[in-house]
């Protein structure tokens, strides 16, 4: 971390005149902005002087402060130290990419803020294991039921937490969708739906009650998370329904009326049941494939994790993993194959850390290595080190291959949810039958998964200086260094400004980073060079590439144009893209900015241009989508 956010957040607040001073904060690709109110309260020069500010600026009614690529991880520290009028000043965006890409993005952001709550009382369920299998535990004393309900709490009302996620991402109601969730998990409810002693009927072969006549068939929702899913798009539907037909004289009470009386009918007698259903067949073909040829299903998950981590995948099987857990009593496909592969991940980073000359890599990759093994946090492995060369990359998905192929074949799972998998999880696979089979077994495959990746990696590592140039040619390898010259093309066509002639301060200053400035004659802008989309704005205005080299990039159309809230603009990528030179990052409305007022410029920046010689733009005064636009040289050629 460049920065200690946290410790800048505190100073910023403080030299801006205090919390009570701030009526509301966003940020756009490099700002910090404010709205205060009170300007004369801010101390300018003391804001300046507060590591990794670049600049401060007046504008528009806003109190701007320059932070560059790391606004967005400092604004969620300065966000937590209170609402400041609410959040972003930008739009929230519109959801892209395919229609399989939105339903993963759209999982993940319900999941992903119950994580830590479900691993809290996943830990708490480890813990209880523990100290009934080893410390003798009474199963029936009132210590016991304690930790059980601290363990079991979070999954039995699963529907109500999922449903508040699930509203705040679609911007509905929370307190609303909870109601959905728990009339799931009501205990009455309960009963009636799974007491096989009362009255029931059947409806296409399965036992059911009846609700004024209309068949509501017998499941049970605690642990589930398909049927809230199934009813997002219902709810928010509804919701808006409701308030739109329920007049503003009783909106108050109509509204919720009108959303409960159709939202939990539709739950309970429809998507309930064919989520219950739908949960039932995924589980039951995992099981069937798993109980078939576990070790190839294993492997080959274990094998293709990291590929699934990059898209984020990972989340998507988050619901399924919870919903094994419930069904089945333990979970292979997420529990068993992450921990493989993270392992993997760190192995191979220690490979090229131990292998490599270079200092900064050294460090790096054993630094990683144990962020991968002992945290399970494999992105710096992964991105840092791994894919970074490419080739430790293939040495952590054999290595995870081949210990995915041992735990499938003998049977190692997990059978709560614990941290992200690591060596530090390894009590989750106590379980079963014999409850510290998982956990010697699954410390062989830690073994063999760390020992293959390592030695792998260890083996086809070589520093980039040592790569024969015959590996060189065709497009750069992850592992290529800086040339001596480097040439960035035009990501789109227009006529050109030097950056010191641009209407904004900061890009003019070159607070920023080094490059040119682009007007540009057509709304498209282009991958100036092979690399991966590294940031991106919900205002769609601006966006990051890291190149295979290390260069870090910025392209920020027009000037002030966060302001727009992304209106005129659409990503045709998302973050985390992979993409080659010329391929369409954004798509814009020339004449609809213009016409708001908004300059036209675009900067083109290498925001971590100090680590060069010199950035050097073309002399010509216009260019083409595709031409050399700048000239990027490492400090010994500019000594020459």
């Amino acid at each position: 971390m460049a920065l200690d956010y946290s410790e800048t957040a505190d100073k910023i607040i403080e030299a801006v005149g205090g919390p009570d001073n701030i009526a509301s904060a966003g940020h756009c690709m490099t700002r910090l902005r404010l709205v205060l109110q009170d300007e004369s309260r801010a101390d300018d020069e003391a804001v300046r002087k507060i590591k990794g500010v670049k600049s401060v600026i007046h504008q528009g009614g806003q109190y701007q402060i320059v932070i560059g690529n790391e606004v967005a991880n400092l604004f969620k520290e300065f966000k937590a130290r209170g609402d400041f009028g609410g959040g972003s000043s930008a739009a929230p965006q519109k959801a892209q990419g395919s229609v399989i890409q939105r339903l993963f993005g759209f999982i993940s952001g319900c999941m992903t803020p119950l994580l830590p709550a479900m691993l809290g009382c996943g830990m708490v369920k480890v813990v209880l294991t523990l100290l009934t299998t080893f410390a003798g535990l009474d199963s029936s004393g009132s210590t016991y039921i304690i930790l059980n309900a601290m363990g079991d709490c979070f999954f039995t009302f699963l529907p109500i937490f999922l449903a508040y996620t699930t509203a705040k991402k679609l911007d509905g109601s929370p307190m609303l969708f909870m109601v959905v969730g728990a009339a799931l998990v009501y205990p009455d409810l309960v009963t009636l739906l799974t007491d096989s002693s009362l009255e029931t009927g059947t409806f296409l072969g399965m036992d059911c009650t009846w609700f004024f006549g209309i068949p509501v068939i017998c499941a049970t929702y605690a642990s589930s998370v398909l049927p809230i899913l199934l009813m997002a798009p219902v709810m928010k539907r509804v919701e808006d329904f409701a308030d739109k037909v329920s007049p503003n004289v009783l909106k108050s009470f109509l509204k919720p009326l009108i959303f409960v009386i159709i939202c939990v009918p539709v739950a309970l007698c429809i998507l309930g049941p064919v989520g219950n259903v739908a949960g039932n067949a995924l589980s039951g073909a995992f099981s069937a494939m798993y109980n078939t040829v576990p070790w190839l299903t294993i492997c080959l998950l274990s094998a293709a994790m990291p590929f699934i981590v990059m898209t984020g995948m990972h989340y998507a099987l988050i619901p399924l993993a919870v919903n094994n857990l419930a069904l089945l009593g333990f979970d292979a496909l997420l529990l068993t194959t992450m921990f493989c592969s993270n392992l993997a991940q760190g192995g191979a980073s220690f490979g090229v850390g131990f292998k490599t000359k270079d200092t900064e890599t050294k460090s790096e990759g054993i630094a990683c290595g144990i962020s991968a093994v002992v945290a399970g946090v494999t992105e710096p492995a992964m991105y840092g080190i791994n894919l970074r060369f490419g080739k430790p990359m293939l040495a952590a998905v054999i290595g995870a291959g081949v210990s995915g192929l041992f735990c499938g074949i003998f049977h190692v799972v997990g059978y709560t949810m614990g941290g992200s998998p690591s060596l530090l999880t390894l009590i989750c696979f106590i379980g079963g039958d014999e409850p510290m089979r998982g956990v010697v077994f699954g410390a062989v495959g830690a073994l063999i998964t760390i020992v293959i990746s390592f030695a792998l990696a260890f083996i086809l590592y070589k520093d980039p200086a040592e790569e024969p140039i015959a590996a060189q040619t065709g497009p750069a390898a992850m592992s290529e260094p800086l040339p001596e010259l480097f040439t960035l093309l035009s990501p789109m066509s227009g006529e050109l400004v030097k950056l010191e002639d641009v209407p904004d301060e900061v890009f003019a200053s070159k607070a920023l980073g080094e490059g040119v400035a682009i007007i540009p004659s057509e709304g498209k802008v282009v991958a100036p060079c092979d690399g991966v989309v590294s940031a991106m704005m919900d205002t769609r205005h601006a966006i990051g590439i890291a190149t295979p080299r290390g260069m870090e990039l910025l392209i920020h159309v027009g000037l002030n144009t966060v302001e727009l809230g992304g209106k005129f603009y659409e990503y045709k990528v998302m973050e985390g893209d992979t993409v080659k030179t010329g391929d369409v990052l954004i798509e814009f409305d020339i004449d609809g900015i213009r016409e708001a007022g908004y300059p036209l410029h675009t900067p083109v920046l290498v925001t971590n241009a100090d680590e060069y010689g010199f950035v050097r733009a073309t002399d010509a005064r216009s260019v083409k989508t595709g031409d050399v636009l700048l000239t990027i040289s490492r400090r010994e050629e500019q000594e020459k």
